[in-house]
């Protein structure tokens, strides 16, 4: 967890995501930082990709299938993913779910591309905060992940699962 925070903060204003894997043994959660590649798509080619790296991730496709491949080659697999978002609570959004069906629209009774996965999502405020949240700005902080929740498949929709931290 401290890895993720730590990622979070680094990257805000932008969302920082990465990947989560299980090695062979069955042990805990290894987090793997990938690179945010949401801001170069949006800058080639804002049509396709509206929105920026303040408010939507893109793991390098070819950054995904490394550590894919070499997991896999070591008898482990890819548990799930995680991203951050920023200046606003740990939600799974509409965008989020939509990410989940990459090779096909979702259909009634349909499972998502990859259903066994789960998705953590980190809220870390920083120096741009607005509004309501300008509080943190004015107490002194310059970034801090606030919350964080994790999230499933439940067999018709996503819901909130339960997450232990263990040093």
């Amino acid at each position: 967890m401290d890895k993720m925070c730590k990622q979070a903060q680094a990257e805000y204003p932008a969302e920082c995501c990465g990947i989560l894997t299980q090695s062979a043994d069955g042990e805990l959660a290894v987090v793997h930082e990938c690179e945010n590649i949401q801001e170069r798509k949006h800058q080639e080619d804002p049509q396709r990709y509206p929105r920026n790296a303040r408010t939507a991730y893109l793991i390098d496709p070819q950054q995904k299938l490394r550590i894919s491949a070499e997991i896999e080659a070591s008898g482990g697999r890819v548990v799930g993913f995680y991203h951050s978002h920023i200046d606003c609570a740990a939600y799974f959004s509409e965008e989020d779910e939509r990410r989940t069906w990459i090779f096909n629209s979702r259909e009634v009774g349909e499972e998502p591309d990859e259903p066994d996965m789960a998705y953590l999502v980190l809220s870390v405020y920083g120096e741009e905060a607005e509004g309501e949240e300008a509080s943190v700005k004015e107490l002194g902080f310059q970034r801090e992940v606030k919350s964080y929740k994790c999230f499933s498949w439940d067999g018709g929709g996503y819901g909130e699962l339960g997450l232990e931290i263990v040093d």
